[in-house]
């Protein structure tokens, strides 16, 4: 295995994510209905254990319409992002009611920008971010996340909780960075 060195375990992530099921149900308690959007493949797993922690605070408010999207394609420079989703995916959402964007790591900020500006052209309301991890240290695009976890300086390549190296590494209950990797 890869020299991947671990910044937070398992407990730390769980008990932060139940924390931003706290403050999100709080912020929208009065709102019959949010939308949230968990961008696959990497925020599946941040995003699977944040929407179980917000129907246990809140039940039967949370509507789920995921989008596929890729910005580093198994390399470690990113690319032109691509979002991808479902026919009749504007459909899904109840217009009127405030989004959530769900994702494992903001980092440029390209791809969520995109993101949050496809959901808003749809929903006509209120957009947020939610991540796991906010890396500033790659930020291009003016973009903050609403909601997030840790936050890290380091331009380290991190891996597990759905973050990966080239594929690899997404399942890891806990996240670290693989030390040799020198991001470009």
């Amino acid at each position: 295995m890869k020299n991947v060195k671990i910044l937070w375990d398992n407990d730390a992530i769980e008990k932060k994510i139940k924390e931003m099921a706290k403050n999100i149900t709080t912020k929208w308690e009065n709102e019959p209905v949010v939308n949230l959007i968990p961008v696959i493949t990497g925020g599946m797993i941040f995003a699977t254990k944040l929407i179980m922690d917000l129907e246990k605070f809140i039940p039967e408010k949370w509507v789920v319409n995921p989008v596929i999207a890729s910005a580093y394609e198994y390399s470690y420079n990113p690319n032109k992002p691509e979002v991808v989703r479902v026919s009749d995916y504007e459909n899904k959402f109840k217009e009127g009611s405030p989004s959530i964007i769900i994702d494992d790591l903001l980092d440029t900020g390209i791809t969520l920008s995109i993101v949050k500006n496809m959901i808003r052209a749809i929903t006509n309301d209120n957009v947020e971010v939610a991540v796991l991890v906010d890396k500033v240290a790659k930020r291009k695009i003016d973009i903050e996340p609403e909601y997030h976890g840790f936050t890290i300086k380091n331009d380290y390549w991190l891996v597990g909780y759905g973050m990966d190296d080239k594929g690899l590494l997404r399942g890891m209950d806990s996240i670290g960075y693989i030390e040799q990797i020198k991001m470009l």
